[in-house]
This record gives C-alpha cells, structure tokens and sequence, in this order.
C-alpha cells in the first residue's frame, strides 16, 4: 500500500512494473498496463526524483530494488517525522518554561470561554482548509457543524483510541457526508486544529484531560510550517474511512465505484472478459484491477477479497 508514502495508484502499479522488468521503456510500461504514454512519463519522472528508478544511456528505465529505494525512502519519513515531533516538544517547552518568544506568535489561551471563542471564529473565518487532530480525552464538547465554513475543506485525523466514544461514529458519518476526508492513525502526538496553515490552535500538554494549563495560539510562521508538516507526515501514514450504506469502513477509500462494480459483476459469476464489456475496457486492466484490489485488502485469492468486501460493507447488501 505504497498510498500511504504519498504514491497514487498510477506510480505504485508502474514501479511494480518496472520491478517486474529488467529494463524497460515507457510505451512498452504503458501497454502492458494499459495507460496512456503521458501517464506513465509523469509517474517514472517522480519516481526517478524519489530514487527508486533509474534511466541508462540508452534511454531504458529500470527500478531501484525495493530494499534500497523504498527503504531509503522509509527511513527518511520517518526521520523527518521524529524531527517535527521533537520540535512540537520544544515548542511546548518553550512556553511552559516562559522563555522569550516573538510578540503575537505564541498566545495562551486559559478559560473554556475563551477557547469556545477562538474555536469557533477560527473554523468560521477559514478561508481555504482546516487540518485537525482528534484524541480522547475530549476537553470542549463543541459541535463542529455549526462552525464549518463552505470555503474551506477539511482533513481530519483521528486516533483510534478516539472511536471508543460512542458519539465518534456518527460525528465521523456526518463528516464524511458532509464532503470531509477522515483518517485514522493509531496514535497521534497532540490534539491540534490548524486553519488555512496560518493559525494553530494546541493544547499545552499533549495528553492533558481539561482546558488547564491551557491552550496555545500558535501564529508564528516557522513553528505553523513545523505543525503543518507533522499533520501532513502523519496524514499519509493514516488509514482513510470511508462510508459505505450500513457504517463508516476503515482502509477502503481506494476503492472507487468502478471497483465496487467490478466485484459486484465477479461475485455474480462473471468470467473476467464479460466483466471487462461491462465496464468498457481491457480484460487486462479488469485483472490488474483485481490485483490491486488484493493488494489493498491484504489478500491472496479471489475468494478472500470476495470475502473481504462482503465484510467491510464495500458490496451493498
């Protein structure tokens, strides 16, 4: 689930074929997987810039092996990932310790008053997008709804311990209606609401369980960029929920509609050239469908992903 470093469908299926190949060029790529030549030039170039291909003097492109491109790859999320949390540390300390900040970036917010106040006019006044972490302990009980602003979108993480609260499904299920995309990670650093990467809104204490010591107002520019990357780290390492017609599912948001009806046709029995007419193209894309489809659910056979996706309610009853 190479989704989760930040790749989309097309690059993760053309470095898979380009670890499948010695060397390759990009029509022969984009005939086997049949995608368009543009495509295919658009994924080797990040992946060439990401160093997990290369391109000899002869104009063929081979990838880097797996161990040394993705883990190279790996290694340094995660390393950057540590620097931002480390600096969240720090900035935290800087305020508990009263050290000498500039004027107007660091502001403490100190009653539920004044953090009602503040939540609320920062998600009205959004202009492009609200970013937020969400775990429990839940410290206001503000209903987000009334203070959500048609401009922005909105990317919300939740950590998992968080849908233990029985009001979490239904607040998520509202959210996803609403347009919004939801994430969960298994354990976030803080809770945090950022709001169109200029203002960041934290508590004092990562795991503080009310509104003292306080909440901090964060505007300056390099400790709202610091935030800002940590949400994004931690945004690509989370699990996308999607709503299906029964609940809210976890991990299947990269399933579309063309896959939903590609395994309503396979459950009915379809032979794969059938189901390929159906959908207007290639039976060779209808099983690099499936293989994708495997992948994502953590499968090894077609009866196991037609298992799967009666499970996670992917294939409406």
């Amino acid at each position: 689930m190479l989704d989760r470093l930040g790749f989309s469908d097309e690059e993760e299926v053309v470095y898979l074929e380009l670890l499948r190949r010695r060397r390759v060029t990009i029509p022969d790529v984009g005939e086997a997987l049949d995608l368009p030549v543009t495509a295919v030039t658009a994924a080797v170039t990040r992946l060439v810039a990401l160093g997990l291909a290369n391109r000899d003097n002869t104009g063929l492109y081979m990838a880097v092996p797996p161990d040394v491109g993705l883990g190279t790859l790996i290694a340094e999320r995660q390393a950057a990932l540590q620097q931002v949390q480390g600096r969240l540390a720090e900035l935290v300390e800087v305020y508990r310790t009263g050290a000498a900040s500039p004027a107007g970036e660091i502001e403490a917010l100190t009653t539920p008053e004044q953090l009602a106040t503040w939540l609320g006019n920062l998600e009205r006044g959004a202009r492009r997008e609200v970013l937020a972490f969400f775990r429990p302990p839940y410290v206001l009980d503000v209903n987000l709804d009334d203070s959500t602003n048609a401009l922005a979108t909105y990317r919300y993480v939740y950590e998992r311990a968080a849908l233990d609260d029985p009001r979490a499904p239904a607040e998520i299920a509202r959210f996803l209606k609403g347009g919004y995309e939801i994430r969960i990670a298994a354990e976030l650093p803080s809770k945090m609401i950022i709001v169109d990467r200029e203002v960041v809104l934290l508590p004092v204490l990562p795991d503080q369980t009310s509104v003292e010591p306080g909440f901090l107002l964060v505007r300056g520019q390099s400790l709202v960029h610091l935030l800002v990357e940590l949400f994004e780290r931690v945004w690509q390492a989370a699990t996308p929920l999607r709503l299906t017609a029964t609940s809210v599912t976890e991990g299947v948001a990269a399933w579309d509609d063309t896959d939903v009806t590609l395994m309503t046709y396979l459950l009915s029995g379809m032979p794969d050239k059938t189901v390929a007419s159906r959908l207007g193209t290639s039976e060779r894309t209808v099983q690099r469908r499936i293989r994708r489809l495997m992948k994502l659910a953590g499968t090894d056979s077609r009866m196991q992903l037609a298992w799967y996706a009666a499970r996670s309610g992917m294939i409406p009853p």
